[in-house]
């Protein structure tokens, strides 16, 4: 009869190192559920807002572009997307713009395919692996030819909320975040 009562008392650290296992396992699951869940919330509102902001920036320059064309220019469409019918917007705001410099073939050709990558007609938000994978391609090939749009346009990007940020006569660096970009510095005397 003893022996059983000391078998017992062995086995108890045994059972409780098991039980204790068995829930931390389960409050494990259920919570690392739920903190995967808020992390892909989190992820995909940020990359779907990099991709809304690439598509307002190409809808503006769609729309500069076809403001600034020539009358005899304008005879001769542009593919659909760069045509303010496609791109079926009231913007006032352009028109106080500067007007681009002379628009190329190929500035063109990059305008029209950063609106294909950024259509958020096109995008497929489903949650499968694919749609994903494909997401993140455009958004890469996006930002790509946004830079490139930008660099033929001879304008800098600047992180959102620079402008608004910046003091009156603050001049900002050419974002690019070199170090030997000094020009937003001023100089002390």
């Amino acid at each position: 009869m003893e022996s059983n009562l000391l078998d017992s008392l062995l086995d108890l650290e045994e059972q409780f190192y098991n039980e204790g296992y068995n829930l931390g396992t389960a409050d494990g699951a259920k919570a690392g559920y739920t903190e995967g869940s808020v992390f892909a919330v989190e992820k995909g509102f940020e990359k779907f807002l990099e991709m809304g902001r690439l598509y307002g920036k190409a809808l503006v320059w769609a729309q500069r572009l076809a403001d600034s064309k020539s009358p005899e220019a304008q005879e001769q469409p542009l593919n659909q997307p760069v045509t303010t019918d496609a791109v079926a917007l009231d913007p006032t705001i352009c028109k106080e713009m500067q007007s681009l410099p002379s628009h190329s073939a190929r500035l063109v050709k990059n305008l029209e395919t950063l609106l294909e990558l950024v259509d958020p007609a096109s995008l497929d938000m489903s949650n499968t692996e694919e749609a994903v994978n494909d997401v993140d391609e455009r958004l890469k090939g996006a930002a790509v030819k946004a830079k490139l749009i930008q660099r033929a346009m001879g304008e800098g990007e600047e992180p959102l909320g620079t402008r608004l940020n910046a003091k009156e006569g603050q001049r900002s660096g050419d974002g690019t975040g070199n170090i030997e970009d000094i020009s937003s510095l001023s100089v002390r005397h």
